[in-house]
């Protein structure tokens, strides 16, 4: 049984409790809930309390704390489910790792490189695993896809397409914290952007090598619009745009790879494969493989457990956040008419 303690109990954390309700009787164990606004743990003790599989024992204010260090020191737990603001990622995970606790972060994994590689390095020093909150690993068109694009059948990835669009400013609702610099640590980059920025590197299996970025603040402290030219280790060139100023509130993307001898498309869960010479085909959903867990908190505790691999490994944060920085970075000094834009330092 793995006991499992929330540091962030926002709105996202009600998804994560709503993945582990799929695990089997006996595999996990809510134990504590913590959130600097108690009212949002007590919102969350309501789901949790909903699950007989993962709360046994009914949680009570009891189990709720308001300081993420009480909670460590107070309570017996195995692991942490991290889904507070960006910019406390780096703060948090450690505590938890510190303590000898697995730990599974929210995306992204943390506003820079050296702290992303902190973070691997003290999990992997401790055998302990790191998780990070990449969804997409899990839906079985992405997994097919990755399949495809390594197995060699359509030869060597060569360029990359993809975009993802969303109205940014609607989409947060209680997370509100997502335009304001200093907590989010940047805008539509690593806030859904990251989703497709780690895909585009978990498929491909390559790292980025060099990164030219231009982004636009529309109005906003944080960008809303980004257009990413990224040159990949493995000698690929990627093309990267994300919009957050879409009419629509919901989260639309897609992705193209051209590889040697054919491509493969991913748009809106459909799946298109394309082998050089040959028709473009639709791969029906019935014939695409089913992952070995629906979701990152299965897998995670799974993993804990030894019974499966973990699909987010902390490398795959790594990756993508060197990916963001790089991007950030290039993409300064931020025009004179937009407002300044404030970066995580090192």
């Amino acid at each position: 049984m793995i006991r499992i303690g929330f540091i962030g109990c926002g709105s996202i954390s009600h998804t994560h409790v709503l993945r582990l309700s799929r695990l089997e009787e006996g595999e996990a164990e809510i134990r504590g809930l913590c959130d600097i606004n108690i009212e949002n743990a007590k919102r969350l003790m309501k789901t949790v309390n909903r699950f007989r599989n993962i709360s046994p024992e009914p949680l009570t204010e009891k189990n709720l704390y308001s300081d993420y260090l009480r909670m460590l020191d107070s309570l017996e737990l195995d692991a942490l489910i991290v889904c507070t603001p960006h910019a406390l990622h780096y703060e948090h995970v450690m505590a938890g790792l510190r303590r000898g606790l697995h730990v599974l972060v929210e995306k992204p994994m943390a506003l820079s490189v050296k702290h992303a590689e902190e973070m691997r390095d003290v999990a992997e020093k401790n055998g302990l695993i790191l998780a990070v909150g990449y969804q997409r690993h899990f839906q079985p068109e992405y997994f097919y896809a990755r399949e495809v694009v390594r197995s060699g059948r359509i030869g060597e990835p060569h360029f990359i397409l993809a975009w993802l669009t969303q109205d940014l400013r609607r989409a947060v609702g209680m997370r509100s914290w997502y335009l304001n610099p200093k907590l989010s640590g940047g805008g539509q980059v690593i806030c859904s952007g990251t989703h497709l920025n780690d895909i585009v590197l978990w498929i491909t299996g390559a790292e980025p090598r060099r990164v030219k970025a231009f982004m636009d603040l529309e109005g906003a402290n944080v960008e809303m619009y980004a257009t990413l030219s990224v040159e990949l280790s493995n000698g690929a060139l990627a093309s990267i745009s994300l919009l957050g100023d879409s009419p629509e509130i919901a989260v639309r993307e897609e992705i193209r790879i051209w590889c040697s001898r054919g491509a493969i498309f991913v748009k809106e869960g459909r799946v298109y494969i394309q082998e050089k010479g040959g028709d473009l085909i639709m791969v029906p959903r019935e014939n695409l493989p089913t992952p070995p867990s629906p979701s990152p908190d299965v897998n995670f505790v799974r993993a804990i457990l030894g019974r499966e691999e973990c699909l987010v490994p902390a490398q795959c944060g790594v990756n993508a956040t060197r990916l963001e920085q790089m991007a950030y970075q290039d993409a300064r000094p931020i025009p004179s008419n937009l407002k300044p834009y404030i970066l995580s330092s090192e």
